[in-house]
């Protein structure tokens, strides 16, 4: 592949939708809670470190979002198909999925308890940079690649349940959610720097200081609008679902869950 190939943005992009194809499908086959998350990581950085070898930062970032979104768009249908692997097989599937049914149950979000919001998404923020810094960003992917899983199979779930499909693809994957897996790639991209100086991936600071701003405000825009949008984006998914067809528990079926 040519260096010019290498170097562009929509090369960096489709390597990573499809690391996170592959990642997912492969790491789905290990039928293990912690070899999905792994796997997935693992083509998560050979695009990362691919695309900043020929790109730089940006087309790093590229790869990265572009490998979230690969990753969702096959995992989604498989979660949907399948809800007792997914239970199974995915890290804090049912917890997740459990802690949203009561929002959208009582109606009571995280705008009900706004300091307590905040200092567990500081804590988030806090692990997710340390991890980043201290695994030029791998680790990051890693953390990544959990959340993902999880919230997609919280989406699969209201999926099933939906009594007005198009109203819940608008609203599964909430918008705030949306701007907070932007905010972290970016954010996961600028902590990696520390240690690519020391590599021959070497770039200036100002290289990776447009990704941290933008990663910053991304991370309070992500707040802001969960405090904000939190009720009606809960009223208006609640009314487009069975929540009755929603397990506060896991899913009962006959395979047997993974380690």
């Amino acid at each position: 592949m040519s260096g010019s190939i290498a170097a562009n943005p929509a090369w960096s992009a489709a390597l990573g939708v499809l690391c996170g194809v592959v990642g997912f499908r492969i790491g789905w086959r290990t039928r293990s809670r912690i070899g999905l998350p792994l796997v997935q990581a693992a083509l998560g950085g050979v695009a990362f470190v691919a695309a900043w070898s020929a790109a730089g930062p940006d087309a790093a970032t590229l790869a990265v979002l572009g490998w979230s979104l690969g990753s969702s768009a096959v995992a989604i249908p498989t979660f949907r198909a399948d809800p007792v692997a997914t239970d199974a097989r995915v890290v804090r599937a049912v917890p997740y999925r459990a802690e949203m049914r009561a929002w959208l149950a009582t109606g009571r979000g995280p705008e009900a308890t706004p300091a307590r919001t905040t200092a567990r998404h500081a804590a988030e923020l806090a692990a997710y940079i340390v991890a980043g810094v201290a695994s030029m960003n791998l680790l990051s992917i890693a953390m990544g690649a959990v959340l993902l899983n999880y919230m997609n199979a919280w989406v699969a779930s209201l999926l099933r349940a939906a009594r007005r499909p198009w109203t819940v693809r608008l609203f599964a994957w909430n918008v705030w959610s949306v701007v907070r897996v932007a905010a972290y790639v970016a954010i996961g991209v600028a902590s990696a720097w520390p240690l690519a100086t020391r590599t021959r991936f070497a770039v200036p600071w100002s290289a990776v200081r447009p990704l941290a701003v933008a990663g910053a405000i991304g991370v309070v825009l992500d707040l802001v609008l969960k405090l904000a949008l939190s009720r009606p984006c809960g009223r208006a998914l609640a009314a487009a679902v069975d929540l009755d067809a929603v397990p506060s528990g896991p899913a009962i079926g006959d395979e047997e869950h993974a380690p």
